[in-house]
């Protein structure tokens, strides 16, 4: 790399970037947001392409100016240092010069910068850091401090709570939950990875088309924690495993519990296992797959026995089916007489009971406020009851159906695993004696063991098949989901076992139900969209007064009915993740994304001008950077734009001028816009020409400087009309 200093001169009201694609216009621009804002885009990393000599991996750049602070005399200072061995985040240091400290760096550069590849940047989006609402009205220092201490309070109330609930657990000889989590977290990433890699090789090897899932479907993005609905795609993919291998098989319930879909998959993954395993050739080949994951104490149903077997499971299926509604019932018991918005049923007989008479004596008042005669009548007749008794009595019913309850679902989780895995060996009993019929007329051996109708034990049936030869990749990818599930259907029941145990604790359910209402109520205060943070969202003439300038700029442009004028409305985010966002509508209230590349590009303009003069106090430099934003323009707009930064550029005003730097892709483009540019007398406009690009001395930059139009004075106009007199007079 070139480490000659090249001098660029911007001293001017216009600098304007001209040359072909892939010169360096646009990483000029970069370095200048990087410079005045301390602000980059991702999409434009990495931030640096060099390798230092010697290839130790050090890559570095420096960008410095000349700069004059207060009148001063030029100052050569380094302003950013860069650091970015294209590893995670680049190392950016920059001392704060420019950007004074009570705006956001992403905003400054929002507010100053136009890039029309990253249109979107102007307006509210989903990741942005800081958004515009937030920005229009800053937190005051006040509430910044009350949300800091909320979202302190939140990590303080989560350690609290998983050390009670820990040593609840422990007392119960089980894992807590932050153990539960930690297994299931890890049973998840290994399914998942064994999940996409046997797609993949079903796809390729086997021509079988699963369900295939993104990497971070199970998990939030960059993050091994569980998203919120983990279960709800578990029962996706189970239902989808069942359209596609089981058709005829029953969907998922839309409550299906995480261990009833991983049985489902697993199930699924038997029948591909099954499909598998017809594939291939060799009768024994198939044999000795189905045997694989027997251990070798393992005695097989004859065929005489399969009758009475299914007849055992189909009574087992109507015990789990009568346990499930009992245990339904139940529930629906406990919860009849809830309340999730405030005191249950027994919580009122007990405050009745205490305060009751209390609630009687009413102080003295005219007759206008006293309470009403029916509430004191019904009160009345309330407290007159044995309170103590009816809440005793609810009390005790309560405990005895949460009881009967309890052991219900343990019964009916012991009868469920005993079904399924019944179900399961009696199904490869049948396929491995199946394959056995095939194998009788190539192994004489086979027809003793079948003939003699009792039990087979596997270590007679593995000797007579012999080694095996090399498994099928998709048979042992199909063997490795179906380890993930084994492991993950562990977990869960595990946490069940854990559930079913704390639950049988005096109070414990009332004490979670108490820890989960302020463990969400500390979520949602700390988070984008809590009360207060929805309570202080920036008055309407604020958002009224952006609205006005942003409509001022955009009905400079030719634009066609229905988009003049536009309107701004503070909309809160719908799962309360995000926060309230600044959102845009045309006059015929088509939201931003209805609208058209160049409407966007229009839009785009009047917003950084509107956000720029509005809020330019903050911004900390009077200039105004435009990325391509004539390539979204017809001709037919461009005297508008240009009369518009000419507007912006030349302003004798000192409140109202800017410096515009502008770049440009096409040559025709430039050309028409550099005749509209032109600077009057007095101001100046200057071209940086990039006219090569080369990977060790960087871009080759031509600078140029305009000449300004004469001034249209009363001397120059009586010149004019002397030229035409003197030509007219020459007989031409």
């Amino acid at each position: 790399m070139n480490s000659d200093p090249v001098t660029l001169d911007t001293d001017a009201d216009v600098v304007l970037l001209a040359g072909p694609n892939g010169f360096g216009k646009t990483s000029l621009i970069d370095a200048l947001c990087l410079l005045l804002n301390g602000h980059y885009y991702e999409e434009r990393r990495p931030l640096v392409s060099c390798t230092a000599a010697g290839g130790n991996g050090l890559n570095y750049a420096q960008i410095e100016a000349i700069v004059e602070c207060n009148g001063s005399e030029n100052d050569r200072r380094r302003l950013v240092t860069v650091r970015d061995n294209q590893k995670g985040h680049p190392d950016v240091s920059l001392p704060d010069i420019f950007c004074p400290g009570t705006i956001s760096r992403e905003l400054a550069a929002r507010c100053s910068f136009y890039y029309q590849d990253l249109l979107s940047k102007l307006f509210e989006e989903e990741d942005a850091q800081v958004r515009l609402l937030e920005f229009l009205r800053p937190l005051p220092e006040p509430e910044t401090v009350v949300l800091d201490a909320v979202k302190r309070a939140r990590g303080q109330w989560k350690d609290m709570v998983s050390s009670v609930l820990g040593n609840l657990a422990s007392e119960e000889g089980l894992p807590d939950e932050s153990t539960i989590n930690e297994k299931r977290k890890r049973a998840a990433a290994a399914f998942r990875d064994a999940w996409n890699e046997l797609v993949d090789i079903a796809g390729a090897e086997g021509d079988i088309k699963l369900p295939g899932r993104s990497g971070d479907w199970l998990f939030l993005i960059n993050s091994d924690n569980l998203r919120s609905g983990w279960a709800g795609e578990l029962r996706n993919l189970a239902a989808d495993c069942l359209t596609l291998l089981l058709p005829d098989r029953k969907q998922p319930a839309p409550d299906e519990k995480p261990p009833g879909s991983l049985r489902l998959i697993e199930e699924s993954l038997f029948e591909l296992r099954r499909k598998v395993i017809d594939r291939i050739s060799g009768a024994e080949e198939k044999l000795r797959s189905l045997l694989e994951d027997l251990t070798d104490d393992t005695v097989l149903l004859p065929p005489h026995a399969w009758p009475a077997e299914e007849k055992d499971i189909a009574a087992a299926l109507e015990k789990a089916t009568e346990l499930e509604a009992q245990v339904s019932l139940l529930e629906n018991l406990e919860r009849h007489f809830g309340n999730p918005g405030g005191p249950d049923l027994l919580a009122i007989l007990v405050a009745l009971r205490d305060r009751g008479g209390d609630l009687l004596k009413v102080p003295d008042a005219a007759p206008d406020f006293g309470p009403p005669p029916p509430v004191i009548a019904w009160l009345r007749e309330a407290v007159s009851h044995d309170l103590a008794g009816l809440a005793d009595q609810l009390e005790k019913w309560q405990a005895h159906v949460k009881e009967r309850r309890i052991e219900l679902l343990e019964q009916l989780l012991g009868t469920q695993k005993t079904i399924h895995n019944r179900k399961v060996f009696l199904e490869k009993c049948k396929q491995i004696y199946g394959l056995m019929q095939q194998v009788l007329q190539f192994n004489p051996h086979f027809k003793v063991l079948t003939d003699a109708g009792s039990s087979i034990y596997l270590p007679e049936l593995k000797k007579l098949l012999g080694s095996t030869g090399a498994k099928d990749h998709l048979f042992m990818a199909i063997e490795r989901v179906r380890a993930a599930v084994s492991q993950w259907i562990q977990v869960e029941e595990l946490d069940e076992k854990r559930k079913v145990a704390l639950q049988r604790r005096a109070g414990y359910m009332q004490v979670r139900e108490m820890i989960d209402s302020i463990t969400g109520a500390l979520e949602r205060e700390a988070g984008k969209n809590s009360v207060l943070n929805s309570a202080i969202l920036p008055p309407d003439d604020v958002i009224r007064d952006l609205q006005h300038m942003v409509n001022g700029v955009l009905n400079r442009f030719r634009l066609v009915d229905g988009i003049y004028p536009v309107r701004f409305e503070a909309r809160r985010d719908k799962r309360g993740k995000a926060g309230s966002s600044l959102q845009v509508y045309a006059a015929d209230d088509r939201p931003l994304s209805a609208l058209s590349t160049g409407q966007k590009a229009q839009l785009g303009l009047a917003m950084i001008l509107g956000l720029n003069y509005s809020l330019n106090r903050y911004i900390g430099h009077n200039i105004i950077a435009l990325d391509d934003v004539t390539t979204a323009f017809d001709m037919a707009q461009l005297p508008r734009t240009a009369a518009l930064i000419r507007q912006i550029a030349y302003a004798s005003d000192e409140e109202f001028g800017r410096q515009v730097f502008i770049v440009s892709h096409h040559e025709d483009l430039t050309n028409r816009l550099l005749d509209f540019l032109i600077p009057p007398e007095g101001r100046k406009m200057r071209i940086l020409n990039f006219v090569n690009w080369t990977p060790n001395n960087g871009p080759v930059i031509e600078q140029r400087e305009v000449i300004p139009g004469l001034k249209a004075s009363t001397d120059n106009r009586k010149k004019f009309v002397d030229t035409l007199k003197s030509i007219c007079l020459a007989g031409y």
